[in-house]
Parts: structure tokens; C-alpha cells; sequence
């Protein structure tokens, strides 16, 4: 491993033989069969990690953009399922993306007959794949399971678009207590299994779970499991899975700058340094001094209270695991990778060519 001296702060870390190591863990979970897996980008944006995914026999993907889409193209990802519905001229932009990358599959998902309409239109000289995305709970995007069988038939009815499979993110399922997570399943989980038997079709894709369902879902070979944070996973996440399953492939390093009170330090780890939507106490672990506890932020500071500042210097190191790694990622331009190099983030930007 190489000093922690000669990194830049704030930065990220990244660890490549711990990422390898959460890729080989979330395969095995899967009974050794890359297929269940479809892992969603959001995480790691970075060409690098899906290298490392599609090295491990993984083939099938999920993303929120576009961008994160033809990144994935770039690697040459077999197949790729953007999980937003697209709208405006997000709709050309994935036609473009479509035209543009051939030996990639593209799909998208839909919750409305109009969103599924405009589809088809723009898709008028080609074709592409949906998923219907359910609302399994969350109440954030999809069509209720109970009201998702009239929307399969219009789709059906669509020239231009084919029905690949059902979109089922449980996102919200995340009860600390394993027993409740499967219990929280098996009820939210009725609706769509009750739309199966309607169905009655087996050459649909079931894409289930969020990072914590994948607990459960990934004991049932019927599905398609999407995690994402896996690959780098968080503090967030690392409570809500036994200990010692996945590794922290990215830690946060800051050093501190200054030590305006006998009690404090100030890191320069601000805002813009990781992600900022959880309560201050809550934004990072560190890694080090487990009783320290953030105390306030700016763009560019982090006030930390670490009781006598006495034993602490200058330019020291402090190292610490985000709560929330996916926005944190975001912040950042590159990942310094521990043994040299750098991985360029290159899906935090909203668009590449299309």
C-alpha cells in the first residue's frame, strides 16, 4: 500500500482488490451465476469498475442516465437498462444513444401508457426494449402492480416497443433487523406476485431489489437482482448487512487544516467533499477515531469534535467511510486508486457525446 502522504485532499480512495473482492462476493450470494445479477453504475461511474464487473462474467447492467448508459457502451456492455422513465428530448437523446453504440442492447422502463406512446414514436424506423416499473412501496415512480396489467397490453399493442421484463426497486426496504426485511418482502412482494399469475408469461426479466433486499431477494432464482453500492459499499449500508460481507472499497481522506478551539479540528472536507444529505453527525464514519463526531460543515470545512486536540497535527491524514458513497462519488472528478493512477468519473457529467 502507498502513503496516504502523497494523496491530494479532500479525495477519494479507491481500492481495486477490495472492489474485486465485493464483485466476487455479490456473484457468489447469486449461487455463482452472473446472470441474476443486473448492477446498477450509480455507485462508481467509472469505466474502470464496470471493466472490473464485466471481467467477473456480469453482462447485464442498470443506470439512472444516459450519460451512465453510454459510458457503460463504451465498455462494450452487452445489455443496459436505464431505470427512468424518458421523457422530452431525453427520448432523442436515446435514440441517438441507440443508433450510435450497435453492439449494445438498450431498454429503458415506463409507469404510463403516454410516456410508453411517446416511445414508440420516436422509435418509429427502429425499436427498442421497456420494462414496466412497478411501485412495490415506494411511492416514487411506477404503476401500482394491481394496475400494471392494462399497461402490458398497450404496450403490446406498440409496433415499435417490446415488453422485456417487470421493474421492481424496493429502495425502501432496509429494516435493520434481518427478520423484518424478509417479512417487509413477502408483504410488499404479494401485489407482484399476484400480477405474475395474471401474466402467466416466462420469458419476462424480473429486475428486483435495492442494496439491502438483495439480502432476501437473492435466495430466489426467479429474479434479476440490481444492488449497486456493493461495489464500493458504505457505512450506511454496513449496518444493515452481517459484518464482513462486503469490504469499503473508497475511503474519504482529509487532513486538517486548522485547530480553532482546544476541542477541535477542521478538516477540509466540506460540502462539496461528500454527500451532504443526511444529519451532520451522520455523514461520515471515521475510520480511525470512532468516537469523533462532525460537527458542522461549509463549502470547503468540516468542523470535527475530537475532545483534546493536543495529540493531533497540521496536515495529518484523517481517513473516513461516507454514509451515502453514491453522491459522494459524485462530487468527485477522480477516484485516486491506492497503488497509482487515477479512475476519472466520467458519469457525473451529464452528458459524454449524447
Amino acid at each position: 500500500m502507498r502513503n496516504l502522504e502523497i494523496f491530494e485532499s479532500p479525495g477519494l480512495i479507491v481500492y481495486p482488490d477490495r472492489v474485486k473482492r465485493n464483485i466476487a462476493k455479490v456473484i457468489e450470494m447469486v449461487d455463482g451465476n452472473p446472470a441474476r445479477l443486473r448492477p446498477h453504475i450509480k455507485t462508481h461511474k467509472t469505466k474502470e469498475g464496470n471493466d472490473l464487473l464485466l471481467a467477473a462474467g456480469i453482462t447485464k447492467f442498470k443506470c439512472a442516465t444516459i450519460a451512465e448508459a453510454e459510458l457503460l457502451a463504451l465498455s462494450e456492455a452487452p445489455d443496459v437498462l436505464i431505470s427512468m422513465q424518458l421523457i422530452g428530448p431525453n427520448l432523442d437523446r436515446f435514440k441517438e444513444l441507440v443508433t450510435y453504440y450497435p453492439k449494445t442492447k438498450f431498454s429503458s422502463i415506463v409507469d404510463d401508457a403516454f410516456a410508453a406512446s411517446e416511445l414508440n414514436r420516436i422509435f418509429a424506423d427502429l425499436s427498442t426494449g421497456v420494462y414496466v416499473d412497478l411501485n412495490m412501496g415506494m411511492n416514487r415512480t411506477g404503476i401500482l402492480p394491481a394496475k400494471a396489467l392494462a399497461l402490458i397490453q398497450h404496450i403490446e399493442t406498440l409496433p415499435n416497443v417490446t415488453l422485456r421484463g417487470l421493474h421492481a426497486y424496493d429502495g425502501h426496504i432496509r429494516d435493520k433487523v434481518y427478520e423484518d426485511r424478509v417479512k417487509h418482502v413477502e408483504t410488499d412482494f404479494t401485489s407482484f406476485y399476484k400480477l405474475l399469475e395474471r401474466l402467466n408469461r416466462s420469458d419476462l426479466e424480473l429486475v428486483v431489489s435495492g442494496t439491502p433486499s438483495f439480502l432476501v431477494h437473492h435466495k430466489n432464482p426467479q429474479f434479476t437482482c440490481s444492488p449497486g453500492t456493493f461495489i464500493f459499499f458504505d457505512a450506511g449500508y454496513a449496518a444493515l448487512f452481517p459484518e464482513n460481507t462486503f469490504e469499503f472499497g473508497v475511503e474519504i481522506i482529509a487532513r486538517i487544516i486548522s485547530k480553532p478551539t482546544d476541542t477541535t479540528i477542521c478538516l477540509d472536507l466540506g460540502h462539496k467533499s461528500v454527500a451532504a444529505e443526511n444529519p451532520i453527525d451522520n455523514r461520515v464514519r471515521f475510520l480511525d477515531h470512532p468516537n469523533w463526531v462532525l460537527k458542522s460543515q461549509s463549502e470547503e470545512h468540516g468542523i470535527v469534535e475530537v475532545g483534546d486536540n493536543s495529540a493531533y497535527t497540521i496536515g495529518e491524514i484523517i481517513r473516513m467511510i461516507p454514509y451515502h458513497i453514491c453522491p459522494t462519488v459524485n462530487l468527485h472528478s477522480h477516484l485516486q486508486v491506492i497503488d497509482g493512477g487515477l479512475w476519472e468519473v466520467k458519469a457525473r457529467n451529464r452528458r459524454l457525446c449524447y
